[in-house]
């Protein structure tokens, strides 16, 4: 996938499916705090694509929820 080809945002749904593990992982990763994420209507949960990358590079550094 080309950088004009990734979403600028995964739902835990969409960074399952590119991760090929479950949603509920992606879930877990959030709830522990090792995945930052911002909500979307107070409710929707959205992850940067700077913030995937720098996870897949192995940043496993806790950040903060927004």
């Amino acid at each position: 996938m080309t950088d004009d080809e990734t979403p600028s945002v995964f739902t835990p749904r969409t960074l399952a499916e590119r991760w090929e593990c479950s949603e509920r992982h992606v879930r877990n990763l959030i709830d522990k705090g090792e995945l930052p994420v911002f909500r979307l209507g107070g409710k929707l949960l959205r992850i940067r694509r700077e913030t995937v990358e720098s996870y897949e590079l192995g940043d496993r550094s806790p950040g903060l929820q927004e």
